[in-house]
């Protein structure tokens, strides 16, 4: 089966390919010279909108608490300090772990209490605005912005927009591909690379872990037995998916929702690598000089992911966070505040490398404003090789993330494959 959202990254693929090539060194000057005229007048925009809108919040009458819902990274003090500094505002996080119980916090009574929240793509499309949980963005204020991102997220963005493309429904920041993280000390990328999911979940039997992030290890357990998520899926497939379940928990050595802990397993060999795993995952014991901590993505993907352009297929699944304003009752000039924020070079940064635990490559390195404040062991963290070409070809071998219409009994099949493991 085609993924019928594949058409709206290729072009993203295609230029992270095309750096490789051109570019002989990590960093700024990785990035291709005749984009940066343009991404860096976004980066200007960026700061010029940004000390306008702190001078309109300084004269207005609002709430001064903002309540943030958000997967790790905007949820911490680097993030979240200057904006408070600077605005005077409390700002309360809480960080989360799946997206689809995020959702249905939202459907549950959520938007009196959150201001912002943050999810992977499909979700504020698909579900959030149709069912009025989020609300648009000024598209004339934010299009500028867009000038700042490397090519492939550039205005229009399909994720971000509603369904008749007249609605912008957050910002796009950070991205990232998604399989398994390992210890290439203890097991062979190479290895993994070729054997696939079934080298760690059969082959390293009883010495790999579990991130236990739910939604992630459905989707993975997926496409381990040889299927995409993102489709309804057939009763044969199904049973498929619960028998690999299963043997996902049963195989594994420990399940934890603590990836650093488990970064910390990997270092020491308590585990060989954990399942599913992102260039996140590895990128706090990379940049402590652990570089044989690594993501690690599968060369052939489910055999419906073959095409005549990628014959081996896609095994892993890349991400890409949106970060929307809640349709609150009693919505903060803060929430759309902190969104503008995050545009800025340095913010920007620091939402890609200053958040205790993990780094991720962010859209907005395509002004070298933004890039050039990346350190060269900040680029190895996150696997961004020379040119960008180690994280471009963990990225080529991603389907996108969407929704998974299964999902539900899919869940219930992983709760009582967790029940039965017992620990």
């Amino acid at each position: 089966m085609t993924n019928v959202y594949r058409n709206f990254s290729s072009s993203r693929r295609d230029f992270i390919r095309s750096t490789a090539s051109l570019a002989a060194t990590v960093g700024a000057a990785g990035m291709l010279p005749a984009m940066s005229a343009r991404a860096d007048s976004g980066a200007d925009y960026a700061n010029d909108l940004w000390e306008r809108t702190k001078a309109e919040l300084a004269g207005g009458n609002h709430r001064m608490e903002l309540n943030i819902h958000a997967w790790e990274g905007y949820t911490e003090e680097p993030v979240l300090d200057p904006f408070s500094r600077q605005t005077g505002a409390k700002v309360n996080p809480q960080m989360l772990i799946s997206d689809p119980a995020a959702v249905n916090n939202l459907r549950g009574g959520g938007t009196k209490t959150w201001d912002v929240i943050n999810l992977n793509n499909a979700w504020q499309r698909k579900m959030l605005y149709p069912e009025g949980l989020i609300t648009p963005l000024d598209k004339d204020k934010y299009q500028p912005l867009y000038e700042m991102n490397v090519p492939g997220f550039e205005w229009p963005y399909h994720w971000t927009l509603d369904v008749s493309g007249n609605h912008l429904l957050g910002i796009i920041q950070r991205y990232g591909p998604s399989a398994m993280v390992i210890n290439s000390d203890l097991i062979s990328a190479d290895a993994i690379e070729k054997g696939g999911y079934a080298e760690m979940i059969e082959g390293a039997a009883g010495k790999y872990a579990i991130l236990d992030y739910e939604n992630w290890v459905i989707m993975h357990a997926c496409m381990a037995a040889g299927f995409t998520p993102f489709r309804k899926h057939t009763d044969t497939e199904m049973a498929a998916y619960k028998e690999m379940i299963f043997k996902i928990f049963k195989n594994a050595k420990k399940v934890s929702d603590d990836q650093a802990a488990l970064g910390r397993d990997m270092i020491t060999g308590e585990v060989v690598g954990c399942f599913p795993g992102s260039v996140y995952t590895a990128s706090a014991a990379r940049l402590e000089g652990e570089t044989q901590i690594m993501n690690v993505v599968p060369i052939e993907g489910p055999e419906e992911t073959k095409t005549a352009s990628h014959p081996n297929g896609r095994a892993g699944i890349i991400w890409i966070e949106v970060t929307s304003l809640v349709a609150n009752p009693s919505p903060t000039p803060l929430a759309d505040a902190f969104l503008v924020y995050c545009h800025t070079p340095e913010a920007a940064y620091r939402v890609g490398a200053k958040s205790p635990g993990t780094l991720n490559p962010v859209v907005q390195m395509g002004s070298n404003d933004c890039l050039s404040k990346w350190s060269k062991d900040e680029l190895d963290a996150i696997q961004w090789g020379e040119g960008g070409s180690w994280l471009g070809s963990l990225v080529d071998r991603c389907i996108d993330f969407d929704i998974n219409p299964d999902y539900d009994a899919m869940h219930d099949m992983y709760t009582e494959a967790k029940r039965t493991r017992g620990s």
